[in-house]
């Protein structure tokens, strides 16, 4: 699976489970690979198909993509696991890092969010 298809398959997986989802033109997106929106929150998701675990530089993108966005939350969905550093990035910055087997956990994350209060709530 090419790094195009597993953003398509994100959204796909998405999609099945009531989110408007749509992968982004690639060029441009500031870091937008999914934009999602469900019961008005807007989501960015950065996708990372890799070998080895994801890094800060993914957080950093989903960060920018978020404000770019005007998105309420923001995740790094991977194949892989998260690197100690970007776990950090990802608690301190509020970026959500998921695999994608956890898609299903996003409307639990947006609506705790809004609960709480917190623009972005990724633990």
């Amino acid at each position: 699976m090419s790094p195009w298809d597993y953003e398509r398959h994100c959204a796909e997986l998405l999609q099945g489970l009531g989110w408007t989802a749509r992968v982004t033109k690639g060029s441009g997106d500031q870091g937008t690979d999914v934009l999602a929106e469900k019961d008005g929150v807007r989501v960015v998701l950065q996708c990372k198909k890799y070998a080895k675990p994801v890094g800060n530089k993914a957080v950093q993108e989903a960060l920018a993509a978020m404000k770019f966005e005007d998105a309420e939350f923001a995740a790094v969905v991977s194949n892989v696991t998260f690197t100690p550093a970007a776990q950090a990035l990802g608690q301190k910055g509020g970026v959500a890092l998921l695999h994608h087997s956890e898609l299903d956990r996003l409307e639990e994350m947006t609506a705790e969010a809004r609960r709480t209060g917190k623009k972005n709530d990724a633990t």
